[in-house]
């Protein structure tokens, strides 16, 4: 409704997961470096944390596309909530491309563990990526601790990668899943935003949509705004949205902190006590960013992805022959091969 108010080619702010719009915080580089690492290195399990909202999915997804071209083949679960067993496997198997094997547990463990040995020794790494992972019941985490005992030749058969929320950590704490914690050998965690980084956040999903001005959101609009949504990015694209939508409707060429407080109103929000005990830092921090905004439109024209995470990415490079189609391989299984 307001994208051509504004001159948005798309909306900004929407709440539907999408990798071009993430942002490079230090701790989504973090997070998406320990990953490109245990997934290069082939170190077995890792985990992921973050509080709901903080980009778990969006950086998941990012993570996968830069790898898209690359030696890693993978398969994502976005929905761990199953009952029995077979449809676990089923889905991993589907995600590898592999349709049309839906027998018993013994039968497709026996595909899966087929397949993954063949695309190793063609020197690629299989990758399965299970989202909000502490929804995942007992059977379904033994039965990951167990394909991460595959191995061959000294090298893990597939990476596992669990996204999930903090409370995942709690989960395996217990006694009964010593043998897993065990096994998670590479662990990151997703922060909220600071108010610095708020900021840039906003303005940089603004120019990714086709903004090219840096006044749309006013400096204390900003501050309030991070006041009421704590930092985590998807509370931030709810307001910033309803925000520009009260803009349009004022006739308004910028989002004050009128409009800003009116829209927390509206939402049902409250200002976060610990963040407001910071009043004069938050101040000083969004000043800081709006200072620093060519830097800010330079990188994300020229790609936004940190050259670190670049050069890791080179590293996986795909191998000569490349994908040959997943009929292919798929015989070949079919063959026993």
């Amino acid at each position: 409704m307001y994208l051509e108010s504004f001159g948005l080619r798309e909306n900004p702010f929407t709440l539907v997961t999408d990798p071009r719009f993430l942002y490079y915080s230090e701790s989504h580089c973090d997070a998406m470096a320990h990953l490109l690492y245990g997934v290069r290195e082939r170190k077995g399990i890792m985990m992921m944390l973050g509080e709901a909202g903080t980009g778990k999915t969006t950086l998941v997804k990012a993570t996968l596309d830069m790898l898209r071209s690359t030696r890693v083949v993978s398969s994502v679960i976005l929905n761990p909530i199953l009952s029995a067993t077979e449809d676990f496997f089923e889905l991993i198997l589907r995600g590898f491309g592999l349709d049309g094997f839906k027998r018993n547990n013994v039968e497709m463990a026996d595909v899966l563990q087929r397949f993954l040995l063949q695309q190793s020794r063609r020197g690629r790494i299989p990758v399965i990526v299970v989202d909000e992972a502490q929804e995942l019941a007992k059977p379904f985490l033994e039965q990951l601790r167990l394909l991460s005992n595959y191995e061959d030749a000294g090298q893990k058969l597939v990476q596992i990668v669990l996204s999930g929320q903090p409370e995942m950590s709690e989960k395996i704490e217990t006694h009964e899943y010593r043998a897993l914690r065990q096994r998670i050998v590479v662990r990151c965690r997703l922060h909220p935003l600071n108010a610095q980084e708020t900021w840039t956040y906003i303005h940089s999903r603004l120019e990714r949509a086709g903004y090219r001005k840096q006044d749309l959101f006013k400096p204390d609009a900003v501050e309030l705004l991070f006041a009421y949504s704590g930092g985590t990015p998807r509370v931030i694209n709810s307001i910033a949205d309803n925000c520009l939508l009260a803009a349009f409707a004022r006739s308004a060429n910028q989002v004050d902190i009128n409009i800003v407080e009116k829209v927390a109103r509206h939402l049902e929000l409250k200002e976060n006590p610990a963040v407001m005990n910071q009043v004069e830092n938050i101040h000083r921090d969004v000043m800081r960013a709006t200072a620093g905004w060519n830097e800010i439109v330079n990188d994300i024209r020229a790609g936004a992805v940190p050259e670190a995470l670049k050069r890791f990415v080179e590293k996986l490079q795909q191998p000569d022959d490349g994908w040959k189609g997943e009929k292919l391989y798929t015989s070949a299984i079919e063959r026993g091969e």
